[in-house]
């Protein structure tokens, strides 16, 4: 006697379909995150935090600037690079943004 079955199998497939665009969403994350932290590595402190005037460095985060276009290799990401003011070095960032 045969037996049969009359579950049906799915077919067991991985969708791709968003996994681009979320590479893409942590590239332009990441890059934003790096362009974050040589800001607070410049300035000697954190986001957030106050200065006093006992500290060397004055300067100060002022917002970003236009949001600019870095073309990588998977593809063009829209980073805004943070403006920095009040210092006595110009501050130049290691991330390759357009200027």
């Amino acid at each position: 006697m045969r037996k049969e079955s009359m579950r049906t199998t799915a077919e067991s497939r991985v969708h791709w379909e968003h996994l681009e665009e979320w590479v893409h969403q942590q590239i332009q994350r990441l890059t934003q995150e790096l362009l974050e932290e040589e800001v607070t590595e410049f300035l000697g402190r954190s986001r957030c935090a106050r200065w006093l005037p006992l500290d060397s460095g004055v300067g100060y985060r002022n917002g970003y600037g236009k949001p600019r276009k870095l073309t990588l290799g998977a593809g063009t990401v829209e980073v805004r690079r943070p403006r920095v003011r009040n210092v006595e070095e110009r501050f130049e960032s290691r991330v390759p943004c357009p200027q």
